[in-house]
C-alpha cells in the first residue's frame, strides 16, 4: 500500500517539474496537489520552509509528510471497499433491520440530504472559497466529482453492531418447554423474526443470543404475550464491550417490582452462567448481568424511572476507550451503564468524534450540550491536551519558550445532560484522565457504581473471594451460584434513586446535570467559543434555538458566569453570545434540515463551513450528519 502512495508522489512530483501528466484514474489526487510546492522543493533539492508557523499550525501538522499521505491514499481505498461492498446477510428481505444489502450509501435520506445542500437557498449561506466546503465525493463509480455535503462510512459494514435490542415471544403458543424466540418484528406487524447468523450484529451478540434462547427452553421461561399480558421475558438489551468482546445483558421483564421477576428471573440467570463455567477467562461471554422491570402497556422497551433497573451480577460499568487515547499509557476510559445511551456503533462514531475535535481551535473554551457521557467533549478535551504536550516537549528540546503555551489545550470543558446517571459515568471518565489534562486530582467512587446497598454481583452474598456457592472455600469461589444465594443478593436493599454528583464550577472539566435549555440559561456557555450540540433525533430544543438565534450583542460584557451578569435583566442576556463555531451532530436528517433554515435565515450571522454525512448503520436508511457553522 504504501508503494502504491509513493508511485503517486514520484507522478505528482514529475509533473510538477516536468509538466508531463500520465493517466492516474484510479487514484484520488487531488490532496496530493494542495503540497506540490513541498514536492517540487524536495525535488530540486531545496529545503521547502514555510513563511511562518504558529502553534494552531503545528497543532494539525504531521511531521512525516509521507506517512500522511500514505494514511491518505489507504484511507480512500478502504472507503471505496465500502461504498462498493456487499454485508451478505442471509436475513435480508425478510428481516426489517435492512434496507440495502449493498451500494449502502444510495439510501433515501442521503438523497434527501445531497439535495437540500445543494439547493440555493442552503448554497448562499456556505463560507465560498473554503477549503472545507469544496471536497471530492462517490466512490461507487470510481469516479470523484465535487460536492458540499460529503460521505462517509466510518466503519466495516459487517460486524458493526456493538449495541442491539431485540424482541422477546413464545417458541411455541401450546407449550412453555419450547422456550423464547428471540429477534426484531417483522415488518408491519408484532410478530418476532429469528435473526441468529445476522451479518450487522458483533459476533458475541449472535453468541449471546444464541446461549440465551437455550437457556429459556431449559429453564422454561415464560415470555410476554401482548395480547393476554402474562408472561414474564418482553425485550433483552446486549452490549458489548470492546476491549473485552464480553456482553452486558439485560433483561426486560413483565413486573412492577423486582420480586415479581421471581422465580424465573433466577433459573434463568443460573442457568446463562452456566456457560461461562465452562470457559477459560478470556472465552467468557457475559460481562455482567441486569434486570429492568416495565409493566407498562405499549411498545416502550424501558420505564424511564431508573429505579426499576437491578444489577444481578457482574461489574457496574462497561469501559471503553476514549477516541484518541492510547490504551497502552491508560489515557482515560468511557463508562457506560444500561440506562445510559450508548451509540449502536460506537466503533464507528470515533470517527465523527474525530472531526469534532479537528474542528475545535486551539485553546478553546468549550460547552457541550446533550453531552451524555461525555464522549465528543472528553475525546477533545484529551485531543489537544496530548497536542499541548507535545508541542510542549518539543519546545522544551529545542530551547523555545512559547509565548502561547495553553496549559493542557482547551482552556476549559463544560458538559450537560439531563440523566443524572450520565454525570456519574462522566465523573470516572474524568477521573480516568491524566490529572495533567483534566486538571484535576483523582477522586474516590463507590465500588457499587453510586448505588450504596445496590444489588450485584458483588453483594453481601456474592462477593469475590466470598464462599460462592456450593462447594466453595473461603477465599476461592467455585464459579456456581446457588439459587438461595443468587435470590438473596437479589432481595437485599436497592438504595433507590440518587443525585448526580455535583462538579465544582471551579474546575476546568464539569458537568451540570440539566436538560440543554435550562443548562443554557445557567450560563454554561457564557464564555464559550465552541458549542458542541448533540440532540437526540428531534432535534434542538426550543429555547436552545432561540438563543443560537439571537444576534450577537457586541456591548454585553464578557462573562464566564451568570453571577457576574445577575445585574441584568434576564431576558436582555444572549446566553450564547461568545459562541463563534458551533458544531452541530445529529441523529435525524430532517429536524437538522428545519434546525438549520432556522439558524440560517435568523440575525445571528451562522454560515456553513461544512456537512458531512456518517453511514454509521450500514444497511439501514439512517445517516448521522455533523455540520460545522461559524460566525
Amino acid at each position: 500500500m504504501k508503494s502504491i502512495s509513493r508511485v503517486c508522489i514520484a507522478i505528482c512530483i514529475i509533473q510538477s517539474v516536468v509538466g508531463f501528466s500520465p493517466p492516474i484514474s484510479k487514484f484520488r489526487t487531488h490532496h496530493v496537489s494542495i503540497s506540490i510546492s513541498q514536492l517540487s522543493a524536495s525535488a530540486r533539492g531545496n529545503t521547502y520552509k514555510p513563511q511562518q508557523e504558529d502553534r494552531s499550525t503545528r497543532y494539525n501538522n504531521n511531521d512525516n509528510f509521507y506517512d500522511d499521505l500514505d494514511d491518505e491514499f489507504e484511507n480512500d481505498i478502504i472507503q471505496q471497499e465500502r461504498f462498493t461492498g456487499s454485508i451478505n446477510c442471509k436475513h435480508y428481505g425478510e428481516c426489517p433491520g435492512c434496507v440495502r444489502d449493498m451500494n449502502i450509501a444510495e439510501i433515501d435520506v442521503i438523497d434527501s440530504a445531497r439535495l437540500y445542500f445543494s439547493s440555493s437557498s442552503i448554497q448562499k449561506y456556505i463560507i465560498k472559497n473554503n477549503n472545507k466546503s469544496r471536497r471530492y465525493n462517490r466512490y461507487d463509480d470510481g469516479e470523484e466529482y465535487d460536492e458540499f455535503y460529503q460521505i462517509k462510512i466510518p466503519s466495516p459494514i459487517k460486524q458493526w453492531r456493538t449495541q442491539a435490542k431485540l424482541a422477546v415471544s413464545s417458541a411455541s403458543t401450546w407449550s412453555r418447554s419450547a422456550g423464547c424466540t428471540i429477534g426484531l418484528y417483522q415488518r408491519n406487524s408484532h410478530n418476532v423474526l429469528s435473526i441468529p447468523d445476522c451479518a450487522v450484529h458483533h459476533p458475541s451478540i449472535n453468541k449471546a443470543v444464541e446461549v440465551i434462547t437455550q437457556a429459556t427452553q431449559t429453564v422454561k421461561t415464560p415470555a410476554y404475550d401482548e395480547d393476554s399480558g402474562e408472561g414474564l421475558l418482553r425485550y433483552i438489551q446486549l452490549q458489548v464491550e470492546l476491549s473485552s468482546g464480553k456482553i452486558c445483558l439485560s433483561l426486560v421483564m413483565n413486573a412492577e417490582k423486582f420480586k415479581e421477576t421471581q422465580p424465573h428471573l433466577s433459573y434463568l440467570v443460573k442457568e446463562l452462567k452456566k456457560y461461562d463455567t465452562k470457559k477459560e477467562k478470556d472465552d467468557k461471554l457475559w460481562h455482567s448481568i441486569w434486570v429492568h422491570c416495565n409493566d407498562s402497556h405499549g411498545n416502550a422497551i424501558f420505564a424511564r424511572d431508573v429505579t426499576r433497573w437491578h444489577p444481578v451480577d457482574g461489574p457496574p460499568y462497561i469501559r471503553e476507550q476514549i477516541p484518541g487515547s492510547d490504551p497502552e499509557k491508560r489515557e482515560g476510559l468511557l463508562y457506560f451503564q444500561p440506562f445510559v445511551f450508548r451509540q449502536g456503533n460506537l466503533q464507528g462514531f470515533h470517527d465523527i468524534a474525530k472531526q469534532v475535535w479537528e474542528n475545535i481551535p486551539v485553546g478553546s473554551k468549550v460547552c457541550e450540550l446533550y453531552a451524555g457521557v461525555g464522549l465528543l467533549g472528553l475525546s477533545a478535551l484529551l485531543h489537544h491536551g496530548k497536542m499541548d504536550q507535545q508541542l510542549q516537549e518539543e519546545d522544551s528540546r529545542d530551547n523555545v519558550h512559547s509565548a502561547d503555551t495553553m496549559n493542557g489545550g482547551l482552556a476549559w470543558l463544560r458538559c450537560s445532560d439531563d440523566n443524572p446517571e450520565n454525570a456519574r459515568c462522566f465523573e470516572r471518565a474524568v477521573n480516568s484522565m491524566p490529572m495533567s489534562i483534566t486538571g484535576r486530582a483523582p477522586r474516590k467512587f463507590n465500588k457499587d457504581g453510586g448505588k450504596k446497598g445496590g444489588r450485584g454481583g458483588r453483594g453481601r452474598n456474592n462477593r469475590r473471594g466470598g464462599r460462592g456457592g456450593r462447594g466453595g472455600r473461603g477465599g476461592q469461589s467455585s464459579g456456581e451460584m446457588s439459587i438461595k444465594d443468587l435470590m438473596d443478593s437479589m432481595n437485599s436493599d436497592n438504595g433507590g434513586n440518587q443525585r448526580a454528583p455535583e462538579s465544582n464550577p471551579e474546575d476546568r472539566v464539569t458537568y451540570m446535570q440539566a436538560n440543554a435549555a435550562l443548562a443554557l440559561h445557567r450560563g454554561q456557555a457564557l464564555g464559550a467559543n465552541v458549542l458542541i450540540v448533540d440532540p437526540p433525533r428531534k432535534g434542538l430544543d426550543e429555547g436552545v434555538l432561540e438563543q443560537l438565534s439571537l444576534k450577537h450583542n457586541p456591548n454585553q460584557i464578557y462573562a464566564e458566569s451568570p453571577a457576574l451578569i445577575s445585574h441584568l435583566p434576564r431576558h436582555t442576556i444572549n446566553w450564547t453570545n461568545d459562541v463563534q463555531t458551533l458544531i452541530y451532530v445529529s441523529c435525524g436528517f430532517d429536524a437538522l434540515a428545519r434546525d438549520l433554515d432556522t439558524l440560517l435565515t435568523s440575525n445571528a450571522g451562522w454560515k456553513l463551513e461544512s456537512a458531512t454525512g456518517y453511514v454509521l448503520f450500514p444497511g439501514s436508511n439512517h445517516v448521522e450528519t455533523v455540520v460545522i457553522l461559524q460566525r
